[in-house]
């Protein structure tokens, strides 16, 4: 067997584990490991921002499909994910969204997770930032992160936006300031035609120190535990060689709200009498390992173009052509927009918190892992922004290879249903508004055999059928003081020494918006903490 050393290891090469390598290797003089089982950011699509929809489809993103889920009439529910470096920074729509202040102060307040309240997490959400446009009380412009405005705006973007000020959702050119509310441009992770991701932008300017190693194409199989310690990895390369990787210092598990529940339970720690049943020694019995399992759940509502052109055929023959040469030479035009460039987030409750968010998009984007609906049209998209059902993840058997056993019931609380429901009928009243209603035609969903009206006995059905993934699966590694929960608030593993979990997993209920920027705010948090602690 190969066998490796270093003072830390992180596991999993994604969002947060760029973020927490790099500053590790920065700031200590400690050699540092990245595991990543996919490879390196190579393909060209990744960094172009407008070609995402074809690395969802390349072999540098996969999905993990649920059971048939009962609350979809037993439809399935995949979810991709990123498997590659830079993780979901490297396949996203690069919405830059850290979610509402309340979300962290619920945190603290309610899930006993002291320490992060909106005014423990906004500082570092700000010292990560290099803002192009913004630098405030909640800005920062001197960050490793460039966050900038939407390069390319398209014209049908910009309609949607009108008519959803026109239906009474004021316009806003800041979703992460004093107050989320409002309908605009999205900032985003893309700026001078290049996608900002978390390798881009933290890993990559660190790539030249001795001190800091990128294994790629290694495969995770567990911790190793001794004396209720973690000390090394288990992994294997892609021609199934194994690969011993110890740690002096501390493992950091980074590898999302999938892999890093499935590699403490592989690992032993887990519900107990679980484990044991599958033939794995529990060497600490955590019975929210693999629970809390939540996700953004949305319904694109979607009707034809005419009077106008969407995005439809932009990636074939002379358009394709066109948009290449304007990119390729002239770093402009539509390759460098990242295409979900706008959208809201509206209070449909009048509690004052936002609870729907729509993304707003001039093409209709297929159900995960699928391409784009074949004809010119228009998509406003409300999703639940803090989801209640929950469900979870548990392994099949002790063998690393088998898929994960995953219950999503994504849709099991009735109140998701009903802001779902909300969040449908207002985006029917945005497109009936100028100027929108002007350059739409024919409603594709819900189509004329479904009724929107309240008390409509086709709509929740309907709900079921179409609902999908936005992509931020989160909470199985959940984060609090209480003794069940799987991270104390450093986010070390409760009941197993120098082991740490720095992901999307951690959190105890998901934050209000895209995932991406809270995901990097908790790994530089982790390396501060680790960083504190081993000084």
């Amino acid at each position: 067997m190969k066998t490796l050393q270093f003072d830390y290891i992180v596991v999993g090469g994604g969002s947060a584990g760029c973020v927490v390598a790099a500053r590790l290797a920065a700031q200590s003089n400690k050699t540092v490991a990245l595991i990543e089982r996919g490879r390196t950011d190579s393909n060209r699509w990744i960094h172009i921002p407008a070609t995402f929809f074809k690395v969802l489809q390349s072999k540098d993103a996969n999905a993990i499909v649920s059971e048939p889920d009962a609350t979809l009439d037993l439809k399935r529910f995949p979810v991709p994910q990123g498997r590659v470096i830079g993780g979901g920074s490297s396949v996203n729509g690069m919405i830059y969204m850290r979610g509402q202040h309340q979300d962290y102060d619920d945190w603290a307040a309610l899930h006993g997770c002291d320490g992060w309240a909106y005014k423990d997490v906004l500082p570092v959400f700000k010292r990560q930032e290099g803002n192009t446009r913004l630098s405030d009380a909640y800005h920062g412009s001197d960050g490793k992160l460039i966050v900038a405005d939407p390069q390319a705006k398209h014209p049908v973007s910009a309609a949607i936006i009108e008519a959803a000020n026109n239906a009474g959702i004021s316009f806003t050119d800041d979703f992460n300031g004093a107050t989320q509310h409002g309908a605009g441009w999205y900032q985003v992770t893309a700026h001078d035609g290049q996608r900002q991701s978390a390798a881009h932008c933290f890993l990559t300017p660190e790539l030249h120190r001795d001190n800091l190693q990128v294994l790629t194409g290694l495969e995770t199989t567990g911790v190793r535990i001794e004396q209720g310690r973690a000390v090394a990895v288990e992994a294997r390369t892609v021609q199934g060689d194994p690969v011993r990787v110890s740690a002096r210092n501390e493992v950091v598990l980074t590898a999302g709200s999938f892999h890093s529940p499935k590699l403490l339970l592989l690992s032993g720690i887990g519900p107990a009498k679980s484990l044991r049943s599958l033939g794995i020694d529990a060497v600490y019995d955590s019975p929210e390992v693999g629970a809390n399992y939540q996700d953004h759940v949305g319904t694109p509502v979607t009707r034809t173009l005419q009077n106008a052109r969407g995005l439809f055929g932009a990636d074939r023959g002379l358009q394709a052509l066109k948009h290449g040469v304007n990119y390729f030479f002239r770093n402009k035009g539509l390759l460098t927009s990242n295409l979900l460039s706008a959208g809201a987030c509206v209070d449909t409750t009048g509690d004052g918190r936002p609870d729907v968010q729509f993304n707003f998009a001039p093409f209709a984007p297929g159900a995960p892992g699928r391409p784009p609906l074949e004809f010119h049209a228009a998509q406003v998209h409300p999703m639940t922004m803090r989801p209640v059902s929950r469900g979870k993840l548990m392994l099949r058997s002790a063998d690393p290879d088998d898929s994960l056993l995953f219950q999503a019931n994504v849709l099991d609380s009735e109140q998701d249903i009903d802001t779902l429901r909300r969040g449908i009928r207002l985006a029917e009243q945005i497109f009936e508004q100028s100027p929108l209603k002007e350059i739409t035609g024919k409603a594709v969903w819900p189509d004329a055999s479904v009724s929107t009206s309240a008390g409509s006995n086709t709509l929740d059905q309907a709900i079921r059928s179409h609902a999908r993934t936005i992509f931020h699966p989160a909470g199985t590694c959940r984060m609090g003081s209480d003794r069940h929960s799987v991270v104390d608030t450093r986010l070390r593993v409760r009941g197993v020494e120098n082991l740490r979990v720095a992901d999307c997993s951690i959190m105890p209920a998901l934050t209000s918006g895209n995932t991406n920027a809270p995901t990097m705010m908790i790994a530089d948090r982790c390396a501060d903490f680790i960083l504190q602690d081993n000084s």
